[in-house]
Formats: structure tokens, C-alpha cells, sequence
């Protein structure tokens, strides 16, 4: 049984692209140039290329299925209608799973930084404080109403991008072409291992497009917002690491830096650390407002469709937001966050996440092919998108897949335990 009630279309072009921009840049950019040197080393910056090209095609494929299909979950919602229940549940469990142990991973990161700049709070009771009191006012602010919640985020990608930026201005200067000169033979496994890692800060789109049925003019407002985000991501992703890699040379490969914020510090000076200390709380509260703002509507569309109860599909009467899977999303994130039990499930993560685009591409494929209007070059996109994946997978371990099978395989039994039920 659907909402008798309409859900508001609040997210406009701007909303849409700081929700894509929050949901893609986190802390993780704070820690990025460092893992990704470690792997690739001067190659760094051709994985980033890779890494965008992976995410345009993805951008592609959830343009052409977004534009037909307008209901709020994201892709669960992009693939159920086309390919079926299960394969719809099944991405909505990859989605669900990856957005989430993420929020968590961040929101304990966030803690972390907060807590650095408060004497006394550095210990596990005061970021745990911390998160909870963080949390507690993202959720309320969500509960007055999507444009409420989109104006935080709004907000919070203005002041996000302003230390990091101020990095990348202040260490042009700075810049070093022999350490960013590439190297002469490139090794195209190092390429796809430090792609399958860094592909991690590239996803977002898919948690920031969950309340698709939100959005104003989708025709014309997704596939602008959706190109610009990730252009905007690049750049700014490119600059950080340009600036790094020039500055600290082959000690940025160092385990247990901080990147940024030494970084800073050589040109800038002490205040500089300071800056990027608060650059880290801002660019992570700002993923977290809008996870906040998208997540939520995952468990309402599985509520709706009845694998949860029904409780979590109930749109408050006040501001028509999903009020109880507000409350219930926070609270999952903040046990998991504080119990710091889940950093085995975010390497899974991207694995996740990439059959879930593959998923997407496969609706796409369907969906063009029921088009009265089908032409062979409409699959250029979605084809894209497996070559690209199926170079990423490469790099898979035995034992990464093993894990992400069992994922599904759990998943599914819940699925025909269900579908038992309820014939």
C-alpha cells in the first residue's frame, strides 16, 4: 500500500548538486592523497581520471533511467520497476548497506575531529557525546521538511569547499612538475587496485538520488546537476592531490599522516593546520547532513514495498518527510559509529557498490530496448559502464568476493522468507 499523500518536490538544481557534492566529498579527501600515492604513486592522478571516467558513465546510466523513472529510493527504485523484485531488492540491499557503514564511518570520523579541537573531549565518551548531539539536530532539522533539510546541505557545500579551496590556491605556488611528472611505464593492475580503492570517494550520486521523487524538473535538473557534481568533484579531488603530492614528495606514501593538514601546515604555517582541522569538521558534518537528507528514503521505499514495516513508509502530517525513518536511519548510524565494529564491511564497500552499478546498467540496457525510439547508440552509455566495471573488478580478491556473496546470499533468504510470507 503506497503514501496516500504527495510527496514535496523541493530539491531543485542547486539542492541537487551540493546533495551530490555532500554525499560524494567526505572526510575521506582529508586522508585521500596519501592511501591513493601509497598505491600508485605517481600514477595517482591517472586513477583519479579512471576513477571520474567510471562515474560519468554511472551518471549516464542513472540520467537515462532517472528521467522515466520518478520515485524516491534511488537505484532500488531505477531497477525493481524494470528488472523485477528481486533484482530491486537486491540493489536496494547493496545500496542500503554501502550508504550506510559509510554514514557510520564518517560520523565516527567527525567525532574524531570535533573532538581534537575540544580540550577534554579527545576520548571515546566525548565524541560518542559528541555524535549524538550532532546527529540529534541533523535529524530535526530533516524533520521540518526536505527544503529544510536541502538548505542545510546547501549550506554546509558552501563552507566545505572554502579551506579546501584555500589549499589549493595557496600551494600553486607550490607546485612541483617533477613530482607530478608521470612515470614512464604504466602498470595497469596498480591502476585498477588504486581505482577499486579510490572509486570509494567518487560514490555519493547514488545516496544523494534517493529522494528522486523529490526533485523538481528531473528532465532537465538531473543530468545538469549530476555532470556539474562530478566535474566539481574532479577538480577539486585533483587540486588537493596536485598540491600534496608537490609539497611533501614521496613522504606523502606514508602510513598514519595527515595529509591536509601537513600540507597546510608547510605553507601556510601552524594556523594553517588549524584551518584544515576545521576544513575536516565541516567537509564531514556536510556529508552527514546529506546522508541525513537521502538515506532515510531508502527504508521508506522498502517499507513501502513491505520487506520493513509499514511504520517506516508513514509521512509525518506536518512537512510530509519520512518521520520515523528519519529517526530510525540516525539511530542505526550512531550505534554503529560509537561500537567502531564496521571498518571489515566499508572494504566491501566499493565491491558493493560496483555490482549495484552494474545492476543499474542492466535496467538501462532493458529500458532503452523498450523504447519505441531504440537505437543501437542508446547502449553506448550502459555498455560503457560494464567495460568500465569490468576493468575495476579485475583487482577483486577471492576473498572480497567471497564476503560480498555471502552479503547476497543472507540477503536473499530474507527475500524468500519474505516472498514465503506473503505470496
Amino acid at each position: 500500500m503506497q503514501n496516500q499523500k504527495e510527496l514535496v518536490k523541493g530539491l531543485g538544481f542547486f539542492a541537487l548538486v551540493a546533495s551530490c557534492f555532500n554525499c560524494t566529498v567526505g572526510g575521506g579527501i582529508f586522508r585521500l592523497p596519501s592511501s591513493v600515492f601509497a598505491i600508485a604513486g605517481n600514477l595517482a592522478p591517472v586513477v583519479y581520471f579512471v576513477c571520474f571516467l567510471v562515474m560519468l558513465f554511472v551518471a549516464g546510466v542513472f540520467i537515462q533511467v532517472g528521467r522515466k523513472v520518478r520515485t524516491s529510493g534511488g537505484p532500488y527504485a531505477y531497477v525493481k520497476p524494470i528488472l523485477g523484485d528481486y533484482p530491486g531488492f537486491i540493489c536496494g540491499v547493496l545500496l542500503w548497506f554501502l550508504a550506510t557503514f559509510a554514514f557510520a564511518s564518517v560520523s565516527n570520523a567527525y567525532a574524531h575531529f570535533v573532538a581534537l579541537l575540544i580540550p577534554g573531549m579527545a576520548t571515546p565518551m566525548g565524541e560518542a557525546v559528541i555524535l549524538g548531539i550532532s546527529l540529534l539536530i541533523l535529524a530535526f532539522l530533516n524533520t521540518l521538511g526536505v527544503k529544510s533539510g536541502a538548505k542545510v546541505v546547501l549550506i554546509l557545500a558552501m563552507i566545505k569547499i572554502l579551506p579546501l579551496g584555500l589549499l589549493f590556491f595557496a600551494g600553486i605556488p607550490h607546485l612541483n612538475h617533477e613530482a607530478l611528472a608521470l612515470p614512464t611505464h604504466w602498470d595497469g593492475s596498480i591502476i585498477a587496485r588504486g581505482a577499486m580503492l579510490l572509486i570509494f570517494a567518487f560514490t555519493g550520486i547514488e545516496s544523494a538520488l534517493i529522494p528522486s521523487g523529490e526533485i523538481e524538473s528531473p528532465e532537465k535538473n538531473l543530468p545538469r546537476a549530476l555532470i556539474f557534481s562530478s566535474f566539481l568533484v574532479l577538480t577539486l579531488y585533483l587540486g588537493v592531490q596536485f598540491v600534496s603530492q608537490s609539497v611533501l614528495g614521496q613522504s606523502l606514501g606514508e602510513q598514519g599522516i595527515s595529509p591536509l593538514a601537513l600540507t597546510a601546515e608547510k605553507i601556510m604555517g601552524p594556523i594553517g593546520g588549524t584551518i584544515l582541522g576545521f576544513g575536516a569538521v565541516f567537509s564531514t558534518l556536510g556529508y552527514l547532513s546529506a546522508m541525513t537528507l537521502s538515506l532515510p528514503r531508502s527504508l521508506m521505499a522498502f517499507s513501502e514495498d513491505g520487506y520493513l514495516p509499514k511504520k517506516l513508509s508513514f509521512l509525518s502530517e506536518k512537512s510530509n518527510v519520512p518521520l520515523i525513518a528519519i529517526w530510525t536511519q540516525v539511530i542505526i548510524v550512531y550505534l554503529l559509529a560509537v561500537s567502531s565494529q564496521f571498518e571489515k564491511l566499508a572494504i566491501l564497500a566499493n565491491l558493493s557498490a560496483i555490482l549495484m552499478y552494474i545492476l543499474c546498467a542492466v535496467a538501462a540496457i532493458m529500458l532503452m530496448k523498450r523504447s519505441e525510439n531504440f537505437r543501437i547508440r542508446n547502449l553506448f552509455i550502459p555498455v560503457g559502464a560494464f567495460i568500465m566495471m569490468g576493468f575495476l573488478l579485475t583487482s577483486v580478491t577471492q576473498d572480497e568476493w567471497i564476503s560480498v556473496m555471502a552479503l547476497l546470499a543472507a540477503s536473499s533468504l530474507i527475500y524468500m522468507k519474505k516472498k514465503k510470507a506473503n505470496p
